[in-house]
């Protein structure tokens, strides 16, 4: 009789365990973001199979790229990444609003279809130039096969140091943070922006610097990657065998979301963020950027 009890007892508190490990186990694993810019992709030195590694040791669900000059190599190199993942990877570009007409670098986003189904994409700022205080931008409308939807933006600001090149970077951010709104009403959904900032001398806490962590905290949004020690290389002067580590490259969202540490991989991370005396192998291989990604969680 007591044994009957304790049975009974125990058995309420089986069916719970067994309903939580069930709940725990079909949730939805958290979405893996990036952002690559892919130097001019392809240039003379450009190895597509070393791109397509980059690619693959990104293996994110979907990430930003900036720098496409030919759209059908990308996509070769992008059924070469797929091969080495077991993803199955489509692209939405749209040409950059920068540049010379017939000539102009793609910007977009890359996306496993094997997981994501694309609702939507649109270029955010059109035309034969880019209208003042706006930068190339597009954006990707994505949905996971469980039904969640968000919405990944691809940027490329504006390079150069020069005070001129600076104040043109933060009319883009103006322009950027003015319409994040409108974008998550439009599409009900959350809002990550990515790519190429082009903060040069973030690193060294500059006047740049301040001015974009004020418009994060005016916006109430989160720039996760400003902890990254760098996202890129560059040669200061070349006279002087000098390659110098740069953060350039970031993911940007509302405060509310729940994002994980980001990583930048590559030859970022083989070289730990150090400066060096020899090129970096795959500044001229793969691309002077590397490859950094983030989780999305729910």
């Amino acid at each position: 009789m007591q044994e009957r009890r304790r049975r009974r007892r125990v058995w309420p508190w089986v069916v719970l365990v067994v309903v939580a490990l069930w709940l725990w186990c079909s949730r939805e694993a958290p979405l893996v973001l990036g952002t690559f810019n892919i130097q001019t992709f392809p240039h003379e030195t450009t190895d597509p199979g070393a791109v397509a590694g980059a690619i693959a040791e990104l293996d994110a669900d979907a990430f930003a790229v900036q720098e496409i000059r030919e759209p059908g190599k990308f996509y070769e190199t992008l059924d070469r990444a797929s091969a080495l993942t077991g993803r199955r990877y489509a692209a939405a570009l749209t040409p950059s609003c920068r540049g010379r007409s017939g000539g102009r670098l793609n910007v977009g986003v890359v996306y496993d279809t094997a997981r994501l189904e694309l609702k939507d994409y649109r270029a955010l700022s059109k035309g034969e130039a880019c209208p003042t205080g706006q930068a190339p931008a597009s954006l990707a409308s994505l949905q996971t096969t469980s039904g969640r939807a968000f919405a990944l933006v691809s940027v490329h600001f504006d390079p150069g140091g020069k005070p001129e090149d600076v104040a043109r970077r933060k009319q883009q951010w103006r322009w950027l943070t003015s319409i994040l709104p409108a974008l998550r009403e439009e599409f009900g959904a959350q809002v990550v922006v990515a790519g190429d900032f082009n903060t040069t001398g973030y690193l060294e806490a500059n006047d740049e610097r301040r001015f974009i962590d004020d418009m994060v905290e005016e916006h109430a949004l989160q720039l996760p990657t400003s902890t990254l020690g760098c996202s890129e290389y560059w040669q200061r002067d070349a006279r002087v065998e000098r390659w110098e580590p740069s953060l350039l490259d970031h993911m940007l969202g509302s405060k509310d979301m729940s994002l994980g540490t980001p990583q930048v991989l590559g030859m970022c991370a083989e070289l730990a963020c150090e400066t060096q005396t020899a090129e970096p192998p795959k500044m001229g291989s793969v691309s002077d950027h590397c490859p950094v990604r983030i989780e999305l969680r729910e």
